[in-house]
This record gives C-alpha cells, structure tokens and sequence, in this order.
C-alpha cells in the first residue's frame, strides 16, 4: 500500500515525519545604521520612521545604533496593516537594548509598541518594566496577555528582547531564554502609528541605546 505524502508530512527513510515549518517572514527590519537625517529607514517594506531628538550613529551591537534620552526622544512609524497582530500566525517583535538604570522618572521604558490600552482594535507593546526585567502585553479580540519575567536587564550591556504572539500563548524571549503564558490574544488590528523608544503622542521614555529592531509573522 502506497502511503500519500501531504503538506504536513514527508517520508525520510520510509518513515512519515512531519515537514519543517515554513520560515519566518520579515515584515518590518530597522537596522538603525542610520548616521545623518531624521529618517529610521524600514530595510524590508518601506515602512520609515521619523526620528525626534533621537541620537544616530552612535556604536551599537551591530553597526550603529540609536541613543534615546529619556525625556524626548522617539521615533514614529505611520500605520500599515503589517504591524497588526493576526489572530493564528505567530507574530514577533524583537529589538537589541542596553541600558545603566531601571525606569525611575517614569513607570517603564517603552521599547516598541502599537496603540494604547483604551486604542479601538486592540493594542501590543514591548517594553522594560518597572522593575528592570523584559515586559510583553498584547491586547487582542479574544483578551489581553502579558509576561513580565526573565533577569534584570538594567547592567549597561546589550540584551536580545523578543515578545512572541502564537495562537493560544505569549512568549517573552530574553537573551536566548523564553518565559511563556498560555492564553489566546486573538486578533489585533488598529490604526495607530507604531512608536519606537516612547508612546506616540510622548511618555514612558526609554533612555538607553537601542539596535536592529524587526518583526516576523509565521
């Protein structure tokens, strides 16, 4: 008997395993190289930021990267329906940081994020908390999760944050390690202009230095 090999399975040996998963697809890349102008150049799609009070060209991780001040400086990416959070692919956002201190003026350090808790459709954010560790909220038409766990982060030295959406969990990745809670988010999908080292309209401004900042779907 002849077995049929689907989408789902491949045979190695005569045995069915299952078939690798598809690769990642990169939305949005910000390498933040950027050394002159007020441009935050999008590598992959276009979708460019406009810099204020933002340090360019500074060392970084890779390359170069952006220094935020703490008290002014953000960067604002109009809205495409990129940046939303479908309700079954897995939706990553990551970004390299390095900060001295824990968020004292302000309540935390807003990293990256989309919307605002009252925002129509949803909101998603990814930031430092209160108590220096890695933060991850998304808001979406099923409920609302968060993960806020990992080291303290505030050790002037670059770390690797990634929050991760899947289906029925968030993940918080930080330098390699994941901090998981199970529940589904479902769908987000709003308007709002994604800002980068603050809230778009200002507050919870990060200071530190910031590199390579994307998001994946799949």
């Amino acid at each position: 008997m002849r077995r049929r090999v689907t989408l789902a399975t491949v045979l190695v040996g005569g045995l069915a395993v299952p078939a690798a998963a598809p690769a990642a697809v990169t939305v949005s890349f910000w390498h933040m190289d950027e050394t002159s102008g007020s441009t935050m150049v999008d590598s992959v799609n276009g979708a460019n930021g406009r810099l204020r009070n933002v340090g360019i060209g500074g060392a970084a991780h890779y390359g170069r990267g952006y220094r935020f001040n703490g008290s002014s400086s953000v960067v604002t990416v109009p809205h495409t329906r990129a940046h939303n959070v479908p309700s079954r692919t897995t939706f990553t956002v990551d970004a390299l940081v390095r900060f001295p201190d824990p968020p004292r003026t302000v309540g935390d350090f807003d990293l990256v994020r989309k919307g605002l808790s009252g925002t129509q459709g949803g909101h998603w954010k990814m930031e430092i908390f209160g108590n220096g560790k890695g933060y991850c909220r998304f808001r979406g038409s099923s409920g609302t999760v968060t993960v806020n766990a990992g080291p303290r982060l505030d050790d002037d030295h670059w770390h690797r944050i990634s929050c991760v959406k899947r289906t029925a969990s968030v993940t918080l990745v930080v330098d390699g390690r994941s901090y998981t809670r199970r529940k589904r988010v479902g769908a987000i999908r709003n308007h709002a202009s994604l800002a980068v080292g603050a809230k778009a309209s200002g507050g919870d401004w990060y200071r530190g230095l910031m590199d390579e900042v994307s998001i994946k779907l799949g």
